[in-house]
């Protein structure tokens, strides 16, 4: 089995990570965090510093996940293109596509002017480059992450309005969508990653209240709110669909029945 390299085991990484090694695959992973390396390495998860991870990338697959702020995608990305792995994913937002409306697709036009849009998009063209799979991925949620839990601490907003649609993904979806375009993902092409039903955060947080019996978090004006949450997107996941890919848990229901119990 091919080696997987990561590069930035946060959140979705250090999942994927773990249930690599589990079955027995050979995992090499970067990351500073003390806890993440703790449990990476009980796992067998081998820890390598960005260079000796570098060095180990011939012919072997690798995942992208270091944010751009770091500002490591131009020296990482000439080193990849010496060394050569076999196949490369680098791990973007679909907030590059800014202020888009209603459907959104892989061919939705990007908006580099958007809050933390232009860092992203530079770094998706640098591993275009070398045949680097982009995924552009919705909201993020999971064990010990999403609305659930900003709901329990009290600090979740929801827009006056209601507000628009929010596209959301399991972390568990998004690992395996990174596997299915490790292994079926055309080179340099760009895969959305989302469920099948995006939700208001409204209906999301009514849900959410009514399942963990607390009372629906207070209203501020839409304007007060993160850009990301001021939005109405509905990201398509056709294309990943295509590629053989269905989400474990197609909406926010399924999902978070699944973190509540």
């Amino acid at each position: 089995m091919t080696p997987l390299i990561l590069f930035g085991s946060g959140y979705t990484l250090t999942r994927l990570a773990l249930e690599e090694a589990r079955r027995g695959r050979r995992v090499l992973a970067v990351t500073r965090d003390p806890q993440r390396r703790e449990e990476l390495s009980r796992e067998g998860v081998q820890l390598l510093s960005l260079d000796e991870a570098v060095a180990a990338s011939k012919g072997a697959h690798v995942v992208i996940s270091i944010p751009p702020d770091a500002g490591l995608d131009t020296s990482l990305s000439e080193s990849l293109g010496r060394t050569g792995p076999s196949r490369l994913v680098y791990l973007s937002s679909t907030g590059v596509y800014g202020g888009a409306r209603g459907h959104v697709d892989e061919d939705t036009p990007v908006d580099a002017s958007a809050p933390n849009a232009g860092g992203r998009l530079a770094a998706e063209a640098l591993y275009r480059r070398l045949g680097g799979i982009r995924l552009r991925i919705a909201g993020i949620y999971g064990p010990g992450r999403g609305l659930h839990e900003r709901i329990r601490s009290g600090t979740l907003r929801i827009p006056e309005s209601g507000g628009g649609r929010i596209s959301r993904v399991h972390v568990d979806d998004l690992v395996e969508a990174i596997r299915v375009v490790l292994e079926r993902g055309e080179p340099g092409a760009v895969y959305c990653v989302a469920d099948d039903r995006p939700a208001t955060q409204a209906e999301t947080a009514s849900w959410l209240s009514s399942r963990l019996g607390l009372p629906l978090p207070p209203t501020v004006p839409l304007a007060s709110l993160h850009e990301s949450l001021r939005g109405d997107r509905a990201v398509s996941n056709a294309r990943l669909k295509a590629l053989g890919w269905r989400p474990r848990y197609p909406d926010f229901i399924t999902g978070f029945s699944s973190l509540l119990g």
